[in-house]
């Protein structure tokens, strides 16, 4: 080292100047510098676990698949609409066709029976009458439909009376109103039969009469074997008493609705 004042060089160490006396300032220690910051180690990254792949020459497994919820069946119609169902029957076994179907969920079948024999009614009325033609038609209206009412509620009425398994009034509606449908057409048959006579002036017995004839034991047979298939322990006399019953008092009902309704109208 040197001192500061003379120049002089001195031993490390030394105090004073040997030359000049002059006290020599203690070397200061060298400050260390300061350490570097350290970054904060990165976080472990996690290795992503993949499925193993399938081995050469081994077919890979099918996930299974959910399979899709069924829809829940629809419950079954609470009505009996098939027409051409009816009709199919009909020409196999007439009588049957309206029996098997004598019950609630036919009377929409029964009314449209009904309904179409009470507009052929109205209809040939207001082409058969020249004056007051709407009096005799809404007149023969008003008849039919009481009389067909009359024959459901009677049968109704008469298999609790007679011991035969009872008919509500939806089956009772389902019964006449089916056994009605061949009436339409004998009726209709009877209708354009009158008009030939009439127009080729043929003064011979008509047979328009036995079309209508026919459709009426087609009716009572209808009401009868529904009694005999039905009866419970009785004997095939009451099914007999109880068809005479029913429309006994069915004509009675139709000849009073004629009076009443002819006296309202006419």
């Amino acid at each position: 080292m040197f001192c500061s004042k003379c120049g002089t060089q001195v031993p490390d160490g030394s105090v004073s100047c040997s030359n000049c006396g002059a006290p020599l300032s203690a070397p200061t220690a060298p400050v260390a510098p300061a350490p570097a910051p350290v970054a904060p180690a990165p976080a472990p990254v996690q290795p992503v676990q993949q499925a193993p792949a399938a081995p050469v020459g081994v077919a890979p497994v099918a996930v299974p698949v959910a399979a899709p919820v069924a829809a829940a069946p629809k419950a079954p119609s609470n009505i009996d609409l098939d027409v051409g169902g009816f009709f199919k029957d009909f020409f196999s076994n007439p009588v049957d066709s309206v029996l098997n179907r004598a019950k609630p969920s036919g009377w929409l079948l029964g009314l449209i029976g009904a309904g179409l024999f009470v507009i052929l009614e109205f209809v040939l009325t207001l082409i058969n009458y020249k004056s007051k033609v709407a009096q005799h038609a809404f007149c023969e209206f008003f008849i039919v439909v009481a009389s067909l009412a009359a024959l459901m509620g009677i049968i109704a009425l008469f298999t609790r009376i007679f011991g035969i398994k009872p008919l509500g009034f939806l089956s009772s509606l389902s019964l006449v109103g089916l056994a009605y449908v061949p009436m339409v057409a004998m009726r209709l048959l009877a209708f354009i039969n009158t008009k030939i006579y009439i127009a080729l002036d043929i003064n011979f017995f008509s047979i328009s009469s036995i079309f209508t004839q026919v459709a009426t034991i087609f009716l009572i047979l209808c009401v009868y074997d529904y009694a005999i298939n039905n009866k419970e322990n009785k004997s095939k006399a009451t099914c007999l008493w109880f068809t005479l019953a029913t429309f006994a008092t069915y004509y009675f009902a139709d000849s009073f609705a004629s009076w009443m309704f002819t006296k309202l109208f006419l």
